[in-house]
């Protein structure tokens, strides 16, 4: 060996077997976490915007002489028309995929109807009032099978009609003006065919309920209610009423915007109070929180992961991602316009909606987001 190879080894031995000693002092570890497919999907989902694909104006007679009714399908709106030729008929038309000609479903003869779609499509709740009194239907959509669910008296009347989230119970009020007979909550099961009825004599004395909307599990009621005090005033409040033994007991109640609200859970629900806050109320700690403030109206998905609302003074429509108490990625989609109804398809992909815009000209449009 060399002595310019000699001196070239003794440089480089010393330095290498000072590294392999160092790399021998214990193992070095890295930990790596790898999010399961479900976590995945749920940061996405809560991180990414919503964006509109594709508008579907609906035709004239849908925003001109049609009362919407609702989704029977994620890709077909319902809606009600009124006949000429038979005032005392109406007409079910379905507008279907990609929402420019609608067929006729069925007619339906009734007078001064109240028509309420489940949130599943499948059924439509129908109140009619006769001479000798009102009755309670329910019709199949898919084979036009009616089933009468009541029938009462001319000195009784239905007030409102309202369907659980999952399409379960069907709840309305019936009324006594005469004071003969208790005003009472009757709850419709689906699943069992029977009836349930609960009078609501001295429950929130004075008060007169307007309307209803039922738990999932049929066991609690969301009552929109005008307060003795300021009935003149057109004052309304939330009162949140658990069904036990027959009777209400009343569990929470709070100044509240129209009709505004909606059950995120059994034990959970949001509402627009009197101050334009959007709140929700969890009654299992008797939390009430703020979720958005300056609203004026809103819709919830079917699944509860997705809210779309308008601001006060605003003829904007926003959508946001519902996580517990916050909106997330919450974006204006449309411009232009005041809505006046607005519903999620069933796969919580399209909003249909309907109101005014500056000009005060009806539109009836369907949004499908990315």
């Amino acid at each position: 060996m060399t002595n310019k190879h000699f001196i070239l080894w003794s440089v480089i031995l010393p330095l290498l077997v000072t590294l392999l000693s160092g790399c021998s002092s214990g193992p070095q570890t890295e930990t790596i976490i790898i999010p399961s497919k479900e976590q995945i999907n749920r940061v996405d989902q809560t991180s990414s915007p919503f964006q509109v694909k594709n508008i579907y104006r609906l035709p004239h007679e849908f925003t001109s002489s049609g009362q919407l009714l609702g989704w029977s399908s994620s890709d077909s709106v319902v809606a009600s028309f009124k006949t000429e030729s038979k005032p005392e008929q109406l007409q079910l038309k379905r507008l279907t995929y990609p929402f420019e000609h609608s067929q006729i479903m069925s007619e339906i003869k009734m007078d001064d109807p109240q028509m309420i779609l489940s949130p599943d499509g499948k059924h439509l709740a129908m109140r009619s009032s006769f001479i000798r009194g009102d009755s309670l239907k329910v019709l199949s959509l898919k084979d036009g099978k009616a089933t009468k669910i009541a029938k009462f008296s001319n000195q009784i009347y239905v007030q409102d009609i309202s369907w659980s989230n999952n399409s379960r119970y069907l709840g309305y009020l019936t009324i006594d003006p005469s004071g003969r007979e208790n005003n009472s909550l009757r709850l419709y099961d689906m699943e069992s065919r029977t009836s349930k009825i609960i009078e609501l004599k001295d429950f929130a004395s004075g008060d007169s309920p307007v309307s209803i909307k039922v738990s999932d599990d049929g066991r609690s009621v969301l009552f929109t209610m005008f307060p003795e005090h300021t009935f003149q005033s057109g004052e309304r409040t939330i009162l949140l009423g658990a069904i036990t033994d027959n009777k209400i007991e009343e569990q929470f109640t709070r100044p509240a915007v129209g009709e505004q609200n909606a059950w995120t859970s059994n034990d959970q629900f949001i509402f627009l109070g009197s101050d334009r806050k959007l709140y929700e109320y969890d009654r299992r700690n008797g939390a009430l929180s703020v979720i958005l403030e300056r609203v004026s109206s809103f819709s919830l998905s079917h699944d509860k992961k997705n809210i779309a609302y308008s601001l006060y003074g605003e003829n904007i429509i926003y959508v946001g991602a519902l996580r517990g108490r916050n909106v997330l990625s919450n974006e204006p989609v449309y411009r232009g316009i005041v809505p006046t109804t607005m519903y999620w398809s069933l796969d919580s992909k399209k909003l249909l909606i309907q109101g005014q815009n500056d000009s005060t000209a009806k539109q009836s449009f369907i949004l499908q987001f990315e």
